[in-house]
Formats: C-alpha cells, sequence, structure tokens
C-alpha cells in the first residue's frame, strides 16, 4: 500500500536531497548532485575487504577532531580544498510513514510495475534507497530506479532494526564491506550510470574504531564510483538494543573524515535541530542530514530554507500555503486510484502549529478523519473549512515558539 507521505513537496522526500518545500516556486527540487565527480565506470581490479578492516576497540572519539581545513587548505592533505559540492547541504532522511524510506530490492524486482507506488514521481530532488546484500537483485532494482527516471541511489548500510538484520543488510553489511563492493560494480555493470551513494553508522557492535570506519570509506571509495558518503552520527548495536535504543547511544564525533577525505564528498547524520547546529557543522562538513526535528516539526524545514540557503523570506511559504498544497496533492492521488490511510494521510499535517492553538488543531485535525471509512475528498472539504474557522493569522516562528513536545512517530 502507497503511504502518502509528507507535505505536498516533500512528499516521499528521501536522502541525500534537501527540498526547499517552502518556496514560493513552481518547482521545489534541487540537483544537488551535478557538480559531483562520480565516474560510471567501475576499477577492473576485485578487491576483497574481509581481511582489510581492523577490528581495534579504539573509541572512536579517541581520533584528534580538528577543522577539515583553515583557509581553504586541507589539513589532511595540504592542498586546497575544492567549493562545497553539495548545492543545498541540508538533506531530509528516509522515515518510515513520513518521508520515502527504504525499499528492499526484492520489492522493485517481484513488483516493477509498483515504482510509482513505492516513490511517487521522479524528480531531480529525490533519492531512493535500496536495502538488500544479494548483488544481482540490487543491480536489477537499481537499473529500473534509473529506467524510470531516478536520477539517485542510495545504498542503506545503517538500518539497525532486527527485520533488516535477519535479511542480511542494512547496518549489518558494514561487517562485510567487501559485499558493499560488489554490490555497487554490480550495479555498474549493468548499466547504471546515476550517483550512488552510501548511508552509513560510524561503527556497528564492537567494530566501533575510527580506524575501522576511515577503512571502510577508503574501500568503498577506492574500489567503487562512490565519492558522497551519509554518516550516521551514533554507532549502532545489532544485538541488544532496539532501533530506539540505537538513537539514544551517545553520539560520537566524525568529522574528521572531513579532513581525512577532502576529495569526498561527507554528510553528517543525527540529533539535530537547530539551524545554528546545522551552521555549525556545514564548517567542517558538506552535508548535514535531519530527520526527528522535521517528523516532529515540519515548518523547520521554513528556518533552514531561510538561515541556510539564503532564501528571501517573501519566497518562503506560510503554513497555511504548504497545507492547501498537500490537501492538493491528497485530492490528486485519491483520483489516481492510491490506496491510502486516512489516518497516515493526514498525519503529516499534525505538528504544524504550536501552543494552545496548536493542541486545539490537533484535536480537530483528530476528529476529522473519524469515521475511517469517512471519504478522502470529505475529509478535505472538512479540513479546508475548519482552517477558515480557526484563526491561525500568527507567523509560523511564532507557532514554534511555543510548541508542544511531539508526539512520537515511527522513524526509521
Amino acid at each position: 500500500m502507497l503511504i502518502l507521505q509528507g507535505l505536498r513537496t516533500i512528499k516521499r522526500l528521501s536522502l541525500p536531497k534537501s527540498a526547499s518545500i517552502f518556496r514560493k516556486m513552481t518547482s521545489t527540487a534541487f540537483d544537488l548532485s551535478e557538480s559531483l565527480t562520480s565516474q560510471t565506470q567501475e576499477p577492473t581490479t576485485s578487491v576483497s575487504a574481509s581481511n582489510i578492516l581492523p577490528s581495534s576497540t579504539q573509541a572512536f572519539t579517541d581520533a584528534v577532531s580538528t577543522p577539515a581545513a583553515v583557509n581553504g587548505i586541507s589539513m589532511a592533505s595540504g592542498r586546497p580544498v575544492e567549493p562545497r559540492r553539495i548545492k543545498l547541504p541540508i538533506a531530509v532522511a528516509p522515515m518510515v510513514d513520513v518521508t520515502t524510506s527504504m525499499i528492499h530490492c526484492n520489492a522493485l524486482v517481484y513488483n516493477p510495475k509498483d515504482l510509482y507506488n513505492f516513490f511517487g514521481e521522479p524528480w531531480e530532488g529525490k533519492v531512493v534507497q535500496l536495502g538488500g546484500s544479494d548483488p544481482e537483485a540490487m543491480a536489477k532494482a537499481a537499473k529500473l530506479v534509473q529506467d524510470n527516471g531516478y536520477k539517485e541511489l542510495n545504498l542503506n548500510v545503517g538500518c539497525p532494526s532486527p527485520r533488516v538484520q535477519k535479511g542480511a543488510f542494512g547496518a549489518v553489511l558494514m561487517k562485510t564491506p567487501s559485499i558493499v563492493v560488489d554490490i555497487i560494480q554490480e550495479m555498474r555493470k549493468v548499466g547504471v550510470t546515476i550517483p550512488i551513494t552510501v548511508k552509513c553508522r560510524i561503527g556497528v557492535d564492537n567494530l566501533d574504531s575510527y580506524e575501522y570506519l576511515h577503512d571502510f570509506i577508503e574501500l568503498i571509495s577506492t574500489t567503487t564510483s562512490v565519492d558522497h558518503f551519509i554518516v550516521h552520527a551514533r554507532k549502532c548495536w545489532l544485538k541488544g538494543l532496539s532501533p530506539k535504543q540505537n538513537r539514544s547511544v551517545p553520539p560520537l564525533k566524525h568529522e574528521v573524515l572531513a579532513k581525512d577525505f577532502p576529495h569526498l564528498t561527507i554528510t553528517i547524520n543525527g540529533g539535530f535541530n537547530t539551524t545554528d547546529q546545522l551552521k555549525e557543522q556545514l564548517n567542517l562538513v558538506d552535508g548535514v542530514m535531519v530527520g526527528r526535528e522535521i517528523m516532529d516539526r515540519p515548518m523547520f524545514l521554513a528556518k533552514v530554507d531561510a538561515a541556510c540557503h539564503n532564501v528571501p523570506p517573501e519566497e518562503i511559504k506560510s503554513t497555511e500555503e504548504v497545507i492547501e498544497e498537500f490537501l492538493e496533492y491528497v485530492l490528486a492521488e485519491h483520483e489516481r486510484g492510491t490506496p491510502h490511510s486516512n489516518s497516515i494521510v493526514m498525519a503529516p499535517l499534525k505538528m504544524l502549529y504550536g501552543g494552545r492553538r496548536g493542541r486545539e488543531y490537533r484535536r480537530r485535525l483528530a476528529a476529522l478523519i473519524l469515521p475511517r471509512t469517512k471519504p478522502l475528498p470529505d475529509i478535505v472539504r472538512d479540513m479546508r473549512q475548519m482552517l477558515q474557522e480557526m484563526d491561525f493569522s500568527m507567523s509560523s516562528s511564532e507557532n514554534e515558539s511555543d510548541h508542544d513536545e511531539p508526539e512520537s512517530m515511527s522513524q526509521s
């Protein structure tokens, strides 16, 4: 079943792109990879990684954390650092039931006609994240994605869930980097030429040394065409911790990667909830991926556009404009016959307002979707009527200033 995800212009938004969703423009998709120098051919040398990566127990935090560059000169190589390779460096993370989440390769291989239901229409700001461990199946899925117009792929090497572990993909692949190499090389062999990126953790189980992560990235970047890594700023315990507990593991510094790999694009993911934090990180790495803050407070992206993308205030959409665009999108999908659940369809609207008005807004929104069999066009009609009746004339920033604690939602 298709999950109608996100606000209209971030529907199925996934890594590592950023969408300036609140800009008053016709297109809000941006190609962040046009300046990346991704090769289209893999080296012919076959490299086995089974014995390459060290298993040192030295904590990742033992690595000396220094700026990636001083006065434009790499602290690692002494050479001038290239200009930032990402046009809009703030990315939206893949989140279950919120934005486009990971899709297993077999789901595409066995149901190729359902591409739209999985991903929606292709546009340059959308990146498809694939999961799997079979190089041949992953290559077939990647070719389907490319042939249907999608512009970039991401390989999930970071998901910690037990279900994903059972399938021998996600974060567990960090233990067998040779499989990651085989997957990417097989994708290129079948003619996949669009950029491929890798999303991983800083470590997995006891393989948590900086040397391990360094050598993992070095192996992938020197034996494949991958030159962009999205690194989750926490290690992953595959044994004994749930995904929620994995998120609570204290974050570890890893901006040292940008110093050691000035020729690669490094995006950091995990735990950022202010624009000041984002701007601080952009002085250390190439990009930042944000998940839970956007899930809990979607209008945070308006602040990102203003503070990090230099979008003029007059080009930033109001909350009401965002809601109306989303409702138009919902009706369009309904007319297409897209399967949906009323509660999931309306979920992206829950956290748009804060304070006392926000509580009243969410109470009335919850009542709108009942009964569950209520026709979606009727919900949209009632939603528009509700907004007319309620006074939401205050600005988005004022709404967010007294925001309630966000209600929990599932996240990958």
